[in-house]
Formats: structure tokens, sequence, C-alpha cells
């Protein structure tokens, strides 16, 4: 069940996710969305970035990400129709909250605590999946920024009714469209095309940042 939480953090870091033996050839090493606890933001060596609304586009990209370690709290839609086993709802509350909700399962996290759901039972496990999961996120932000090269603007658009400029950067044989709010710097959506395995793979991130999450421990039967 931990592959769900490591899995799910892939997909949602940005820029990239490290090549571990956990999740190698199993999610794109490049999934580009963002996010990470404040503990993670605290040891990161990336750069402070502005958002600049378009003047520099690679700073865009990294000040997103840097705005979403900062917030109260968030959720993110993970889906695709070529990995349905990516499929995923996450929701992040400050500092160290988790709760990652799939079709065949569900993981908190709430510090060192971790819990899993399986067949409708809820049970406390002993591996600590919150500083798994923050070491990844790091790792995967600091690797990202590294290969975060020739970002380009291709257009505007809207996600959820609100205006967004859509950034698109390549990195081998990955390649990112990211839609940025214009008003918020924030990452709105994302698409990734990926090809692992010699199979063209796809997955779309879609973020909200307005309705409030709250995540407690569950009931142990």
């Amino acid at each position: 069940m931990k592959k769900i939480l490591i899995l799910t953090a892939c997909a949602l870091i940005a820029f990239g996710c490290s090549k571990t033996e956990e999740v190698k050839n199993t999610a794109p090493a490049n999934a580009p969305a963002n996010t990470a606890t404040n503990t993670a933001a605290n040891t990161s060596t990336v750069k402070e970035e502005t958002y600049t609304s378009g003047a520099n586009p690679r700073a865009d990209l990294i000040s997103a990400t840097q705005k979403l370690q900062k917030l109260p709290f968030w959720s993110a839609k993970i889906t695709s129709d070529t990995m349905p086993e990516i499929n995923a709802e996450m929701k992040y509350a400050a500092p160290d909250r988790y709760h990652i909700i799939k079709k065949d399962g569900e993981v908190i996290v709430i510090g060192s605590d971790s819990y899993t759901r399986e067949s409708g039972k809820w049970e406390k496990v002993e591996d600590n999946l919150g500083e798994m999961l923050r070491e990844q996120m790091k790792t995967g932000i600091e690797e990202g920024v590294k290969n975060l090269q020739n970002v380009e603007i291709v257009g505007k658009d809207k996600v959820n009714g609100k205006d967004a400029t859509i950034y698109v950067h390549k990195f081998g044989d990955i390649s990112t469209k990211i839609w940025i709010g214009t008003e918020s710097g924030l990452q709105l959506k994302n698409e990734v095309e990926a090809n692992i395995g010699g199979t063209m793979q796809r997955q779309t991130t879609v973020y909200d940042y307005e309705k409030p999450v709250t995540i407690e421990a569950p009931k142990i039967n």
C-alpha cells in the first residue's frame, strides 16, 4: 500500500522524481506538479524564485512550486487514460498531513504516523510514510530544477474559469504542459506525456486551492 503514496507523490512532484527502486518504471520520471511540506522546503537547496508573469518562464515554474509549499491546504486530482492505476485524489493540510484516495484504498499521513485502508478496514502501519514522502518530494524538486531547461510559453487558456498562461518544457522523452494562474502564479493544471518502456503514457493533474481541507486520523477497528 505504501506504493500508493510514493506513486502519487511522484505524480505531484515538480519537474522530476528520483529513480528509486520503489517507483522505477511505474510512474513518469519527471511528472511535473508541485508539492512538499514546509519541512522539505526548509531543507531544499533550490534558489527562491519570484513569479514574473511570463518574463522568465523557468522562474515562473519554480516559483509555482515554492508558492504551493507555503499554502495552508490544497487538493489535486490525477487522472490517466493510459495508466489508470495512478488515478487518485491527494489532499494536503499544513504542515504535515496528507490524504490519498484511490479506487482500491486510502492512505493518511499525519506527521510520523501513517494509516492505510484496504477492503474497508483502516490499519496503522509501522513505516514512516511521511518521511519517505518528504524525502521523495525534496529530491524530486531538486533534481527536477536541474533538468528544467528550454521552457516556453505557448498560449493563454482558462482552467475552471481562471485565466492561465500555458508553459511547455521537454526533458528527454518527457513533454510537460503546465497551466499557471495569471493572477495567483500557482499551477492550476498540468499534462504529461512520457515514453515509458516504449509506450507513450499520459496523465493530467488538476489543482484546487479553494476548498478547505481537514485531515484527521481514522478510527482503527
